[in-house]
């Protein structure tokens, strides 16, 4: 491992760590299956614990475990929305945008910031040595958005909708009462 930090660090050109390059931290619990590489991909709890503290709360942050067992940001807000009228309440900024699922961008945005966090730079510049966030940024919306097949299709829609359970939870019933479902029907 030594070996493989000092070559990075050195930035050697069989360690060079590029746009190309899918960072551990990327993959759930920071290890990749070579056999399968995108068992875990865009899983990692890293991931998830940036992604709930830049767009729903910090202080949600702690309840990235389990499987869909997320804050219920929807209900949430409802009652900040409610609380509001009496006192001033910070909204997420998930609220504030109204997003109630995780979109390509929304993980794009995230994998660059905490690859950004995690590099030994100090400010943010396009390009960073070898690295190029630009082209890491479009490489990583190509794997959402320019699927091949109806197979890589689905595993991506798959994978999103394990984000929002991970992220919103998985109560969302109480969005759908009848006057919401009347205003969306034609």
């Amino acid at each position: 491992w030594s070996s493989v930090k000092s070559g990075i660090h050195n930035r050697t050109s069989e360690y060079i760590v590029s746009k190309n390059s899918w960072p551990l931290f990327v993959y759930e619990n920071y290890q990749v299956n070579t056999e399968n590489l995108k068992e875990g991909f865009f899983k990692s709890k890293l991931l998830i614990l940036a992604f709930k503290a830049v767009f729903t709360s910090p202080s949600l942050v702690r309840e990235a475990e389990g499987d869909g067992d997320g804050a219920d940001i929807l209900e949430n807000n409802r009652c900040a929305r409610q609380k509001s009228e009496q006192m001033k309440v910070k909204m997420c900024v998930a609220s504030i945008i109204n997003m109630k699922k995780v979109t390509p961008c929304a993980i794009t945005y995230i994998v660059c910031q905490v690859r950004f966090a995690l590099s030994s730079i100090s400010s943010w510049h396009a390009v960073d040595g070898d690295f190029d966030y630009e082209e890491f940024w479009n490489n990583i919306v190509d794997y959402f958005e320019d699927v091949p097949s109806p197979f890589t299709r689905h595993r991506v829609e798959t994978l999103l909708e394990w984000w929002t359970r991970k992220v919103f939870g998985t109560n969302h019933r109480d969005d759908l009462t009848p006057e919401v479902v009347s205003r969306m029907s034609i």
